[in-house]
C-alpha cells in the first residue's frame, strides 16, 4: 500500500507539471494542495471512507489527527504528509535558507505519530521533497537519515521525477512513502 500512495502522489505531480513551475520557483510547499488531490484520487480509485484531518484511533488518549484516512480491504489507512523544500542553490529558483534539518525531523515526529495506531490500522508517511538539482544525488543523504531514524525505506518506497522550472531550467522531485513501523 506504501507503493500505491507513492505511485498516486506521482501521478498527480506528473498530471500537474505546468502547475509547480511557481511553487518551485519560490521553494513553496504544497502539501494543503496535495492533501485534497490525494483524496480525491483514492476516493475515485474505489476506497472508502476517505478523509481529510481524520482523528487517529490510538492506544493512548489523545486528539491526534492523520492528514489522510482510506479503507482497502477491510483495512484502514493513515497517511502524514509533508512537502519539505530543500535549500539546494538551483538556477531559476529563488534563493533562500530553508531549515532542511526541522523539515526532515517532522517526517520522523509524523513516523512517531503512527506508531500509536492500534493492530487494526496501518500508517503511511509520504513525502515530496523538493526541489532537487537535476545531476545531484544529495538527496540520498537525507532518505539515509529518514531510513537510519526509522529502518523502513528501500529503492522501491522512492520515486525521483524531473519537472521545468521554465523554460530553460528543470529540478527534481523526490517522491517517497513508506509503512510507520517495521512489523508493516
Amino acid at each position: 500500500m506504501d507503493t500505491y500512495i507513492k505511485n498516486a502522489i506521482c501521478k498527480i505531480l506528473e498530471q500537474n507539471q505546468k502547475l509547480f513551475m511557481i511553487p518551485l520557483r519560490q521553494r513553496a510547499k504544497f502539501e494543503g494542495w496535495l492533501k485534497f488531490e490525494l483524496a480525491h484520487y483514492l476516493a475515485k480509485d474505489g476506497n472508502k471512507d476517505v478523509g481529510v484531518e481524520v482523528k487517529i484511533p490510538s492506544n493512548r488518549a489523545s486528539n491526534i489527527r492523520a492528514d489522510i484516512s482510506f479503507c482497502k480491504d477491510d483495512i484502514m489507512y493513515y497517511v502524514e504528509l509533508k512537502t519539505p523544500n530543500t535549500n539546494w542553490r538551483i538556477e531559476g529558483i529563488n534563493n533562500s535558507i530553508r531549515p532542511i534539518t526541522k523539515n526532515i525531523d517532522s517526517i520522523s515526529a509524523d513516523v512517531d505519530k503512527l506508531k500509536s495506531l492500534d493492530s487494526s490500522s496501518k500508517g503511511i508517511v509520504a513525502f515530496v521533497l523538493f526541489p532537487i538539482p537535476v545531476k545531484s544525488n544529495n538527496y540520498l543523504d537525507y532518505i539515509k537519515r529518514v531510513n537510519g531514524e526509522n529502518h523502513l525505506i528501500s529503492s522501491h518506497n522512492y520515486k525521483l521525477l524531473q519537472f521545468d522550472i521554465d523554460d530553460y531550467n528543470k529540478c527534481n522531485m523526490l517522491i517517497c512513502s513508506f509503512f510507520a513501523s517495521k512489523t508493516d
